[in-house]
């Protein structure tokens, strides 16, 4: 008799098809909110400098704000990831003190284009300004982010920015991914291997086979994703749903929130010894490891790629 492990509160649908191309771009827009608007100081700071290049401003004189504010002042790719509720988003940003234009902060990809970017979390309950700037964009936009007094004091103080001054920032959006693994294509797993579903919100659960565990470390890609491929130096961010062959949940992200799995080299101190089989996969897609070493218990692990760093 198979035996069925599932998330809690999750239901074992297959999903076998979803909506993909321009049409799932234009809905994804038309049903994105983002909760910044633009303002006086938003709309009146000048950028210099293309998109990607290191930017310079200029900011209007003598103009004080009570709320943060953010403008689009470049539209990126057209049919490009939106990034609505539950996204990641890589990004470079550079920040100013308003009152002279000083530079303060820029991430290192602004100098290298190979950097990896910075990545931002959209999520209601974990919003933040810089989160929320970039709610709604898609990759190739420049976003404006004209800081409240409030939130430019939050900041300020980890940036080394003067006492009282206003913030402006800069925000070029690099990537944008969902905090699962859906979109690709879904493949058939080796023999042997547990079957894995997922749920319409794309949680994954795992129906063990009534046969013992192969012997070693055995993975397949269920859902390929088309994102970056990832190599044994990157630092990978995903969900991750483990459990024994017994059938008990060792750790199930899908409750707490996407985790830093990273590097090949982190191994020893993250104990995560199913992270070699992450390298050549790509950024979206869902791998499942069947880890089985000789004299320990077989544990099955189902890992959505949706980052690295």
């Amino acid at each position: 008799m198979l035996r069925r492990i599932l998330p809690a509160t999750a239901a074992a649908v297959l999903l076998l098809a979803g909506v993909t191309g321009c049409s799932a771009q234009e809905a994804q827009a038309a049903d994105c909110s983002a909760k910044m608007q633009p303002g006086a100081l938003s709309d009146g700071t000048k950028v210099l400098g293309s998109f990607g290049e290191i930017p310079e401003i200029s900011v209007p004189e003598d103009l004080s704000i009570s709320s943060t504010q953010r403008t689009v002042v470049a539209e990126g790719e057209k049919d490009g990831r939106v990034a609505v509720e539950d996204s990641l988003v890589g990004v470079n940003m550079a920040f100013f003190a308003a009152s002279g234009g000083d530079a303060l902060y820029q991430s290192p990809g602004f100098d290298d284009p190979n950097a990896m970017p910075e990545m931002l979390l959209v999520d209601e309950d974990a919003a933040n300004p810089l989160s929320e700037a970039v709610r709604c964009s898609v990759p190739g936009d420049r976003v404006v982010l004209a800081l409240s007094p409030e939130d430019s004091a939050q900041l300020g103080a980890q940036l080394g920015a003067p006492t009282g001054d206003t913030l402006v920032g800069v925000i070029d959006v690099r990537t944008s991914s969902a905090l699962r693994a859906t979109d690709g294509p879904v493949r058939g797993l080796p023999n042997g291997f547990p079957a894995v579903v997922t749920n319409d919100e794309g949680q994954p659960g795992i129906v063990l086979p009534p046969t013992e565990a192969p012997e070693g470390m055995h993975s397949g890609v269920r859902i390929e994703g088309d994102g970056k491929v990832v190599q044994a130096g990157d630092a990978v961010i995903g969900h991750v749903l483990s459990v024994d062959w017994n059938g008990t949940i060792q750790q199930n992200t899908w409750d707490s929130g996407v985790v830093m799995i990273g590097s090949q080299d982190d191994i020893e101190m993250s104990g995560n010894t199913f992270r070699t089989e992450l390298t050549g996969a790509k950024v979206g897609s869902q791998v499942v490891i069947v880890e089985h070493e000789s004299g320990g218990l077989a544990r099955v692990v189902v890992v959505d790629i949706v980052g690295v760093n």
